[in-house]
């Protein structure tokens, strides 16, 4: 079981947090799920909610800038410490603009990982520290953040609440005493797709990369999708649902509800998957498409009580007659949601569209393309590279892109740098060749150590070292 043990490996990994409770004011809480024990400054907020095949506690300062990120689980079989930290630098990229990371390591047995970075947090430059380890079919994986001025100051008192979270016993009901699950490779009669799938699974494909699979007693892994119409069309047609467009987790309650698979559902946590849906919207041009992530408890239609996971779009038009719904999602009975975790993790994972399939897919038609592109797996099975990259190609081609190589072109040509001062709430100084002006109050700093030729971005008032506008999304911030 997931026990209290975990609390020592992290306590040895954030040694050097050496505050001690009392001197620092904290005080103890429970969270809401009664999951975690932690100790927090006064004034601070704990949260606990479920991410994927994580239970994840987020304790935030008042002025939410300032965090700590710690998260439990089974580990996904196949997974390491290094696929483990990319899933969460990918899950970071998604919810953080500008993420660069500047360094990592790794302990000599590949089980403990360590990296740090920055990215740009509602506040202005954020950086973390993340560690990632892995103990037996246990892992952890955790994070500090703070403003970049206030890193250094912070993050002790950080580490000293990382260092202190408890899990209370019995809060994971899977653990190292649980028997792994044999996962075997199916691949679809059709070829379009393949996943693992725990060997005594049965599973039916229902066509172009949809499935239904489970064990018989309860449990499902499933890739599906429905189209409904909208009242607007003033129709009803026999075994089609009728529905306004709704958000992915209100169309799974209108879907599950109306067709009879769930009752009494109940959500946990619903994310938007905001930087997701953003690049599904460059692609799908056909109306508006928002893209989910959710946990939650319902009464299967034989009135047992189960938990569910799902990954999901919505699909609109932009004449509002129809819309459609597309899912990967995992159920089990309640008692054994938490013991299938890492399984359902490893197979959620594990989900590919076969290549060969989806060229000659796409060279039998545009429209058959269009359809393609918003089959849910087609976006699971990309990293998030392969998307960024996509977008990015996308991206290139819009105006403010040419406005931002403008931009630099001008800049060169005119000898000029533009900088930010984090001490002056984001005020912009710019060098030229006589001098440094603060663009807000017009003050000038002239002479050979602040022309464009030789300024370093030493604040002359206050001595602090600014931070250079040398990339499109600090441009697009602070100067666009």
């Amino acid at each position: 079981m997931l026990s209290l043990r975990i609390h020592s490996l992290w306590t040895l990994l954030l040694a050097s947090a050496a505050l001690p409770l009392s001197a620092s004011g904290m005080q103890k809480v429970v969270t809401s799920h009664a999951s975690f024990v932690l100790y927090v400054p006064a004034g601070w907020k704990s949260t606990e909610d479920v991410q994927g095949m994580f239970r994840t506690l987020t304790a935030n300062d008042p002025a939410n800038q300032s965090r700590v990120i710690f998260s439990v689980g089974v580990t996904p079989q196949g997974a390491t410490a290094q696929s483990l930290a990319r899933q969460a630098m990918s899950t970071l990229s998604r919810e953080r603009r500008g993420l660069e990371l500047r360094s990592a390591s790794a302990s000599h047995d590949g089980a403990r990982l360590v990296f740090e970075g920055t990215f740009d947090g509602p506040g202005g430059l954020t950086e973390f520290r993340s560690w990632v380890a892995l103990k037996g079919g246990e892992c952890t994986v955790a994070r500090i953040e703070a403003p970049a001025s206030q890193f250094q100051a912070q993050r002790a008192p950080l580490l000293t609440i990382l260092a202190n979270i408890r899990l209370i016993k019995g809060a994971m009901q899977a653990g190292g005493g649980t028997p792994r699950v044999s996962l075997v490779t199916h691949r679809m009669g059709d070829g379009s797709a393949s996943f693992l799938l725990p060997s005594n699974w049965r599973c039916q494909d229902v066509g172009r990369g949809k499935f239904l699979s489970g064990d018989g007693a309860g449990s499902a892994f499933i890739s599906g999708g429905v189209n409904l119409i909208t009242p607007k069309l003033g129709v009803r047609v026999p075994g089609t649902l009728v529905s306004p467009y709704l958000r992915p987790s209100e169309a799974w309650r209108f879907i599950t509800g109306s067709t009879g698979l769930a009752r009494n559902l109940r959500f946990d946590g619903v994310k938007p998957l905001v930087e997701m849906t953003r690049s599904v919207a460059k692609v799908y041009t056909a109306g508006q498409v928002q893209a989910e992530e959710f946990t939650y408890e319902f009464d299967s239609k034989e009135g047992v009580p189960s938990r569910g996971f799902t990954f999901a779009f919505s699909f609109g038009d932009r004449l509002g007659t129809n819309w459609s719904f597309h899912h990967l999602t995992v159920t089990a009975p309640a008692n054994r949601f938490g013991a299938l975790a890492g399984t359902f993790a490893a197979m959620l994972e594990s989900y590919r569209i076969n290549e060969k399939w989806a060229a000659d897919y796409v060279a039998r038609g545009a429209q058959r393309l269009r359809e393609m592109q918003q089959q849910t797996a087609a976006l699971v099975a990309r990293n998030a590279q392969e998307i960024r990259t996509m977008m990015q190609a996308a991206y290139n081609e819009r105006a403010r892109s040419q406005d931002y190589i403008d931009y630099q072109r001008t800049s060169y040509i005119r000898g000029q740098q533009d900088w930010i001062s984090q001490q002056e709430g984001g005020a912009i100084y710019r060098s030229d060749s006589w001098g440094t002006q603060n663009l807000a109050t017009g003050g000038y700093a002239s002479g050979s150590p602040y022309d464009y030729v030789h300024f370093d971005g030493r604040n002359a008032r206050t001595g602090e070292q600014m931070q250079a506008i040398d990339s499109r999304a600090l441009w697009e911030k602070h100067v666009r």
